[in-house]
Parts: structure tokens; C-alpha cells; sequence
């Protein structure tokens, strides 16, 4: 299973800590809702994918399909 890098920031507020996530999904849109699920940012903070995951990757994170897991901790 391939995923996504996903970037989660303020939207005009630049003092907002910059987080990423990677999530096990292939869509790029249901990589987004697992990382909302997750963190409930959205509509306060910006949740945007910045690019694909290797399935590679997704497997040594120990990331199952549906699953985000922050990068930034």
C-alpha cells in the first residue's frame, strides 16, 4: 500500500507549528481525511498533501491501510 506526506499549518498565522503526517491511503483525498480524523485541524489549520509515499516507506512506519501517524513528534 502506497500513502502520503501530509503538512498540516496555520493559515495566516505564521507562529502555527508545521506537522507532518504520513498516511496509508492511495487516494490523496482519503489520506487527508485520515489525517483530519486524526487531528481534527481542519477548517482551523491548513491540511495539505505534499506528495506520495513509497509502500516501502508506509511498511517500516508499521502504517496499515486508514492509519496516519505524526512525523513531527
Amino acid at each position: 500500500m502506497d500513502g502520503w506526506l501530509i503538512k498540516i499549518s496555520g493559515w495566516q498565522e505564521p507562529a502555527t507549528p508545521v506537522r507532518f503526517f504520513a498516511a496509508a491511503e492511495t487516494d490523496p483525498k482519503r489520506a487527508l481525511i485520515a489525517v483530519q480524523k486524526l487531528t481534527n485541524a481542519a477548517p482551523q489549520l491548513r491540511v495539505e498533501t505534499l506528495g506520495p509515499l513509497s509502500s516501502e516507506t508506509i511498511r517500516k512506519l508499521g502504517l496499515e491501510a486508514g492509519n496516519a501517524l505524526d512525523l513531527t513528534t
